[in-house]
């Protein structure tokens, strides 16, 4: 397979995922009671465990959008803590805990989630949904302005952050948290924070080599990963 017919198949994967994703949680936005009609159909079609493997798919398919230019073994350990917390959080959120499945009936881990809905109501998961769906939108605006890019890219998203994707999944996973807190999840997000900064900084080492005093001045002027803040 050539490398552009490869790029052509992992950009088409990523743009289903944020297809299906949109489709699949918009629903979570308007007021309803129980889980979004689209939930109930999936789990109704494809059963409990078919349900947790297509959303995980659907949401692993937004790394798809992420074109690195440089491979490096930061990448893959920050690919890897994402996928670590979304496996956790879908199988949590769906009434399948990892840790339980994995380790059941030697430990039982807490649910926040459900107490955490009965004390305040849903809306916590409707602000998580658009946080997510504000997430989703950064990752592909990053990806849209630079997959073809040869260059910096210092205008759009990047004009007021550096690492805009990033920023992206960040905001992605915050989302879900509110929208579905639990132990697992709530430990996971601190190291995934972790993984993301490091992996930024490389990369602006790397940058900094390539494009020297025009980057330089590009960080001093603009935030790393929320305007104006940090």
């Amino acid at each position: 397979m050539t490398e552009k017919r490869f790029q052509t198949l992992t950009t088409a994967l990523g743009w289903s995922g944020v297809a299906l994703f949109v489709g699949i949680y918009a629903f979570e936005i308007a007021p309803h009671h129980g889980p979004p009609i689209t939930i109930q159909w999936l789990r109704e079609h494809f059963g409990q465990g078919g349900l947790i493997a297509l959303n995980i798919a659907i949401v692993l398919a937004f790394l798809a959008l992420l074109p690195y230019r440089r491979s490096t073994k930061g990448v893959w350990k920050s690919k890897g803590t994402f996928i670590a917390f979304v496996i956790a959080l879908m199988t949590e959120m769906f009434g399948w805990p990892l840790l339980l499945f994995l380790l059941a009936p030697l430990v039982d881990v807490p649910q926040i989630a459900r107490g955490f809905f009965d004390a305040v109501g849903h809306w916590p998961a409707r602000v998580g949904t658009i946080l997510s769906f504000a997430g989703v939108a950064l990752v592909a605006g990053g990806w849209h302005q630079i997959h073809r890019a040869t260059g910096m890219v210092t205008g759009g998203l990047y004009r007021i952050m550096r690492h805009p994707q990033y920023t992206g999944l960040l905001l992605f996973t915050l989302g879900w948290i509110l929208h579905w807190p639990s132990v697992v999840t709530l430990a996971l997000w601190p190291f995934l924070v972790a993984a993301y900064v490091w992996l930024a900084r490389q990369e602006e080492k790397q940058a900094l080599e390539d494009f020297g005093e025009s980057y330089a001045a590009y960080a001093g002027r603009t935030k790393r990963f929320i305007p104006f803040v940090v």
